[in-house]
């Protein structure tokens, strides 16, 4: 006797310690995608949610999203609130979605072990905490980890209350459904599978239904009040332009990307699944007080209430499009469980050879489903040179509100609302938090005008596209270049490239002072710093240049701080700080800045500065002309003088 309890002692010992190394390799799985995922750009739904914590409370927030759509408002008063908390940033903001992660991943533990035993929960775990979809959704701030969290609250604590009903079972039911309601509207086709799923499983019982009645009346009584605004949304509301069709396509992809890393194994296990239960299981067996086909048939859950919301979200999207794969995340939490079950059953050698493949890759590879707009990006360039009286043109990006809220939301002064322009879109929105002034869908003559004017008093505009459409953004950029030159450049790439350009005004003292070769001349310059430097000092420098006409050749500029006997003592070679020049067009003005470093062992005196042009390919000079037309003999033009002073 003494023996088989230490026997126990050290079975139980090793347990804990597999529980416990589970443990930290989830958390550790947790910390990478967290890390893999929070920096990345925000979603336009995140970010219409961060603005909305910016600018709305709680009563604004329900209104915003009953004119917008079928959403519920509840989870976005939540996201309101806790941006207010927590602030604005990706980071921070995302905590959120983390967690109701790790709630989740407990609540999909615990139902594991309460439906078979405790290695099933912890594969159950596992497989939902390295699923690829999941792993990049639930870190979204966006609905769908809240959801994943009541999905799997639901379902835990409905069995509880079937197989124990308790009034504890009972409200946390009550509990979790509200909010599911309140966060999602597919967590209705969840509650559909949770009645109809009880209709075959439950055996009849009088006291039993009305009591389960009971608590699915009382969960859709919470919704009453945001019955009218989702019957607006179905009926009224036009077709959203992101949903699947319903056909075999779009079930193909449902199983793609709600499957497990490696594809093989994860449709193994789903095949395992499917037949070990048919043995073991789900065969008629003598019925129980509450299960018709006798108490293992609970388990039918976690393949009966998947199977039922797929059909119902099929069914209903043929009608209205409403279907999406991450509005499916729903369907991840019993069907975690369902897999773990089959996993549990397979062979010790097995079960670990699975467990490695599947964890390879999800420590390894951080599957991107959607890709963000470069918010961030954009706020990088523009935040050095930034001034609050900037104006801004935009067009070819998704949707100009979210980008709107961003450069709100980020820069150091908020931008003036009647300084931006957006070309390209309908002038009709709908309420999104606040609206925008100028959305010019084409270059109408007041348009341009109204442009034209808001120009008069700027200094510097930034010009953000995607997709360049010349014959609406043309005209604009016409009236812009007359009196603005390009200064700087950037681009960043997500699923398309954006481009980022800032022009600044023309100085009203420009003059033709020399050309180089036949197609460009240089107009002004300026030593921000004076002509007085030191050793070692980095001086800045700008230059105008006015492309008379298309250049075509790849030129760069060169800068050079030469000695009494014109031998260059410093340099500065490089393409122009804007666009190349076989991009400039005849006619537009562009602005060179860059810096020349002074040697640290440069004596004190006087040193002439000189400029050039240079082909980039051939590293040939290009002659240098006065404004006439006349040759000078030389390939630098003379600047000025700088004084090196000790």
């Amino acid at each position: 006797m003494a023996f088989l309890g230490n026997h126990r002692t050290v079975r139980g010992s090793a347990a804990a310690g597999v529980l416990l190394v589970a443990a930290l390799l989830i958390l550790f799985s947790i910390a990478l995608s967290t890390a893999g995922f929070h920096g990345r750009n925000y979603h336009v739904d995140e970010e219409n949610t961060v603005h909305a914590g910016v600018m709305l409370n709680a009563a604004e927030t329900a209104q915003w999203m009953g004119e917008g759509g079928i959403h519920p408002a509840g989870w976005r008063i939540l996201g309101v609130y806790w941006v207010k908390l927590v602030g604005v940033t990706e980071e921070a903001t995302r905590w959120l979605s983390a967690l109701c992660t790790m709630l989740a991943l407990a609540l999909v533990y615990r139902l594991g072990a309460d439906l078979f035993d405790r290695r099933a929960g912890l594969y159950a775990l596992f497989l939902l905490g390295t699923a690829p979809f999941a792993l990049f959704y639930m870190r979204e701030f966006r609905p769908y980890p809240t959801l994943t969290l009541e999905t799997a609250g639901l379902l835990l604590a409905f069995l509880r209350w079937l197989r124990r009903p308790r009034f504890s079972y009972a409200l946390l039911f009550v509990l979790f459904g509200i909010a599911a309601l309140q966060t999602h509207y597919f967590a209705a086709y969840m509650m559909v599978g949770l009645v109809l799923t009880f209709l075959i499983l439950a055996r009849w019982e009088r006291g039993l239904y009305l009591r389960a009645f009971g608590l699915f009346a009382a969960i859709a009584l919470s919704f009453t009040a945001w019955v009218l605004p989702v019957v607006h949304g179905l009926l009224y509301r036009g077709p959203r332009g992101y949903t699947l069709p319903t056909n075999w396509d779009t079930l193909a992809m449902v199983h793609d990307e709600l499957q497990i890393v490696p594809h093989a194994l994860g449709q193994l296990l789903l095949i395992v699944a499917l037949l070990l239960p048919v043995g073991q299981h789900y065969v008629s067996r003598r019925g129980d007080r509450v299960f018709r086909f006798g108490q293992e048939w609970r388990k039918g859950y976690l393949l009966i209430m998947p199977a039922v919301v797929l059909l119902i979200a099929f069914g209903l999207n043929a009608w209205k499009g409403s279907l999406t794969t991450r509005n499916l995340i729903v369907l991840l939490p019993p069907l975690a469980v369902l897999l773990a079950s089959a996993l549990r059953r397979l062979p010790w050698q097995a079960q670990l050879a699975m467990v490695a493949l599947i964890t390879i890759p999800a420590l390894t590879d951080f599957r991107v489903y959607r890709e963000g707009w470069p918010y961030k990006e954009i706020v990088a360039f523009v935040t050095p040179h930034y001034q609050p009286d900037d104006r801004f043109l935009v067009t070819g990006i998704h949707e100009p509100r979210p980008l709107a809220f961003y450069l709100f939301d980020r820069l150091p002064v908020r931008p003036d609302k009647r300084n931006m322009f957006f070309v390209g879109y309908p002038v009709y929105q709908l309420r999104r938090i606040e609206d925008l002034d100028h959305l010019i869908p084409t270059p109408e003559p007041d348009a341009l005008a109204e442009f034209a004017d808001s120009l008069a008093g700027a200094q510097r505009l930034w010009y953000l596209y995607g997709r360049e459409d010349r014959a609406l953004i043309d005209p604009f950029l016409a009236i812009l270049q007359k009196d603005f030159a390009l200064y700087r450049i950037g681009q960043a790439t997500t699923d398309i490239t954006y481009h980022f350009r800032e022009y600044r005004r023309l100085p009203a003292d420009l003059r033709d002072l020399a050309h180089f070769g036949e197609t460009i001349s240089l107009q002004g310059w300026n030593l921000p710093g004076g002509v007085s430097v030191r050793a070692c000092q980095q001086v800045p420098f700008e230059s105008w240049w006015h492309a008379l006409a298309a250049p075509e050749a790849d030129l760069g500029i060169g800068l050079v701080l030469a000695d009494a006997s014109g031998q260059g003592v410093a340099r500065t070679d490089a393409e122009p700080s804007g666009a190349r020049t076989l991009d400039w067009a005849a006619g537009t003005y562009h602005l060179d800045g860059r810096t020349l470093t002074v040697p640290c062992d440069l004596p004190p005196g006087d040193y002439p500065l000189l400029i050039g042009m240079f082909d980039m390919l051939s590293a040939e000079p290009l002659p240098v002309y006065t404004p006439d037309g006349a040759p000078t003999g030389s390939t630098l033009y003379y600047l000025t003088t700088l004084t090196v002073t000790p």
